[in-house]
């Protein structure tokens, strides 16, 4: 009776830590969403205002967008039917805007990625509350740094390199674009210095609970960050006769959105850990 007694519990915590681990792929999933829906804006703005190369990469972002909807309909049964039906209404916007949106103005279009992306970070948010909103301090504070810092970090780079290419591409930047590239420029400072302050009072806290190149890594994409916000500035917002590449002007604005995800994937993992 008592090793049936352990074996029930074994098999109870297994099951626990079983559901934990599936609702860190769920904010995973919707996470990759979230980039690739960002990459699909930046792309179709830049096609719009003249880069032809652009519509190819679109092409491309879409197929990996619907892969990620797929996998997020194999864990319908992780955050429950009310949550759920939320990420359903988001796939049919997003399906609908994919349909039309190289028929539409460029900003129009932009604009309309930009709300649908701010209503998936929300949504991701209260993703983090309903499944961690109540957990030990460490696991909170991790989880929300994910979706709460990292997250809008992102998008407020992404909004900076899909609307500076397009600039780019049509070698002049709109009255307009000007007033949208600076509210993204403080945007951006915005949320590194909170990502900044809220990881290092973890670290301070818990640094035992995140790898030692944890710090290297938040100091590395603060000082490239900076630079790249200094590019935008000096060469792009309100500038005429612009003479930048906009391939090159995303690709650098991918590399800085990566150098957040992988202090997303390092959160990750030590939440994984903490669970």
């Amino acid at each position: 009776m008592k090793k049936l007694l352990i074996l029930l519990f074994m098999l109870a915590v297994t099951a626990s830590a079983a559901t934990d681990m599936q609702k860190v792929k769920y904010m995973g999933t919707v996470k990759d969403i979230i980039i690739s829906t960002q990459k699909i804006r930046g792309g179709t703005y830049n096609f719009l205002n003249g880069s032809e190369f652009a519509q190819f990469g679109v092409y491309e972002e879409r197929t990996r967008q619907k892969k990620a909807f797929k996998s997020l309909d194999r864990q319908f049964n992780v955050p429950g039917k009310k949550i759920d039906s939320e990420f359903d209404k988001l796939r049919n916007q997003t399906r609908s805007l994919n349909k039309m949106a190289f028929q539409l103005e460029p900003l129009t279009s932009f604009k309309a990625y930009s709300t649908l992306i701010n209503k998936m970070i929300k949504s991701d948010q209260a993703l983090q509350q309903h499944f961690f909103g109540k957990a030990d301090p460490f696991v909170k504070g991790i989880s929300s740094v994910m979706v709460n810092d990292l997250l809008p970090l992102s998008e407020g780079i992404g909004k900076l390199r899909g609307l500076g290419s397009g600039i780019i591409a049509r070698t002049y930047c709109e009255d307009e674009e000007e007033e949208m590239m600076n509210e993204y420029v403080e945007e951006i400072r915005t949320y590194l210095k909170k990502t900044v302050n809220d990881l290092q009072a973890l670290n301070r806290k818990y640094g035992k609970r995140l790898p030692a190149k944890f710090n290297d890594k938040l100091v590395a994409l603060e000082k490239d960050l900076n630079k790249y916000v200094k590019f935008a500035e000096d060469k792009v917002i309100g500038k005429e006769d612009i003479d930048e590449d906009p391939n090159a002007y995303f690709d650098r604005g991918t590399a800085m959105i990566k150098k957040v995800m992988e202090l997303y994937k390092i959160s990750e993992n030590a939440l994984k850990k903490a669970l």
